[in-house]
């Protein structure tokens, strides 16, 4: 099937990837939840990626986009493109691929089956092992909170589909596909131009050091990598990873940082603020001394109802640092939201929102916003979107989010978030 002029709908990814969560679940890519089951498409704990690209589901989806329809699972895009005007996934993959998209085109057939499928990205999150426990995070992404799981039937659903470890914390759809590796990735490798690594934190993943090493030994040095990562640790048992990524030529690192000193060590649950800030350092420092690589070291903060208040202060502990002025180039510096509705903002009381947005308002023009507003325009909308977020309806209850933010074992939040303490403090006295 070939076609010179490509539907406003088209997206590369249905055609030549497929993204994992550590029970199996396939997805389009990482933000395609939309539709049934969380925007599920396949299920890697059962079928290989040739099956599942192939299957129903995925030759429906390619058909409607062929068509200009808008498939259910895209939805994120679409907000993207239509109600916030930011770039999308979507549009990216059509300057990131435009070369290969003729050819995915022509091994189209017209039952929206592709012949000969080959994986020009690979972003498959192998296990939700992680030595955090952080507090927007949740146990199918985090072993550390997987051992406080309370959800008895998530528990049975792993156990029926083979994928949890013997101790009930750890899960894996590598579990129920021991030759993951031999099939689905090591004979793709070929075609893949960027890979992606998350988890779980991937830098503790087996997976993720079989296929660097796997790279490594092939000489793949030009392939694109990069890593969502919590910077608690460079190295997997042994092995000192910046002497094998000194080899690569396009590394980006993404480090998610969602606070300093206490208000870190609270949100990131065992997390400790002198080993992240000491590693991102050490990025800094290789970054530097190998600038003939396209290598780059971003920071990702997710903004939350812990952390939205502490933004400006986060900024000034990175200047403080010395670090702020290291991000240049391809660095980059995100500011998003968290997930979920018992993360949010908007389930703050009404004097409590009035209270963060004023601060905002006034953090808006400090020295050091304007700083990193100067030197990464698109942040200002991204600090801004506060404003709207805080007039959502949420789903939850603010008491319900107090329930919720006490589960879990951590430093007292009276001493490591005091503004957010001294809300629920009066909250409960009102």
């Amino acid at each position: 099937m070939t076609n010179n002029k490509l539907s406003p709908t088209f997206c590369a990814y249905p055609w030549m990837h497929l993204h994992a969560w550590p029970e199996g679940k396939a997805m389009l890519c990482c933000i395609a939840h939309g539709g049934e089951n969380g925007g599920e498409v396949g299920d890697f704990s059962k079928n290989t990626f040739v099956e599942i690209i192939n299957n129903e589901k995925m030759k429906s989806i390619r058909l409607k986009m062929l068509a200009g329809e808008k498939p259910e699972q895209c939805t994120a895009c679409w907000e993207n493109e239509d109600v916030h005007d930011r770039p999308s996934f979507r549009q990216t993959t059509l300057t990131s691929y435009a070369t290969e998209i003729p050819l995915l085109l022509e091994k189209t057939n017209p039952d929206g089956s592709i012949t000969d499928p080959v994986m020009y990205y690979m972003d498959f999150r192998f296990s939700n092992l992680c030595n955090l426990g952080c507090k927007t995070c949740g146990s199918p992404l985090s072993s550390t909170l997987a051992n406080w799981r309370a959800d008895k039937n998530e528990l049975r659903f792993l156990k029926d589909k083979n994928v949890l470890s013997d101790r009930g914390t750890i899960t894996s759809f590598v579990y129920a596909r021991p030759d993951f590796l031999e099939v689905d990735v090591f004979p793709h490798i070929k075609d893949v131009k960027g890979f992606y690594f998350a988890g779980g934190e991937p830098l503790m993943h087996t997976e993720h050091y079989e296929i660097l090493k796997y790279l490594n030994e092939n000489e793949m040095y030009d392939k694109s990598i990069i890593y969502s990562t919590n910077m608690t640790t460079l190295k997997w048992k042994s092995i000192d990873f910046l002497e094998i990524w000194k080899n690569f030529n396009n590394i980006q690192f993404i480090c998610s940082i969602d606070g300093y000193q206490e208000g870190l060590e609270y949100i990131r649950n065992k997390s400790k603020n002198d080993v992240v800030f000491g590693n991102l350092k050490k990025l800094i420092e290789f970054k530097m001394a190998n600038l003939d690589k396209n290598f780059s070291v971003s920071i990702c903060y997710t903004h939350s109802i812990y952390n939205a208040y502490y933004t400006r202060e986060f900024f000034e502990y990175l200047d403080s640092l010395g670090l702020l002025d290291h991000f240049t180039g391809l660095d980059n510096i995100m500011l998003n939201y968290s997930f979920g509705d018992i993360n949010s903002p908007s389930i703050l009381p009404d004097f409590a929102k009035e209270e963060l947005k004023q601060k905002r308002i006034a953090d808006l023009e400090s020295p050091v916003m304007q700083k990193v507003f100067a030197r990464f325009p698109p942040l200002q909308n991204d600090f801004n979107m506060i404003h709207e977020i805080l007039t959502r309806t949420p789903e939850f209850t603010f008491d319900e989010f107090i329930t919720h933010a006490k589960r879990d074992p951590g430093n007292p939040m009276e001493t490591s978030l005091p503004w957010l303490a001294s809300v629920v403090e009066r909250y409960e006295k009102q």
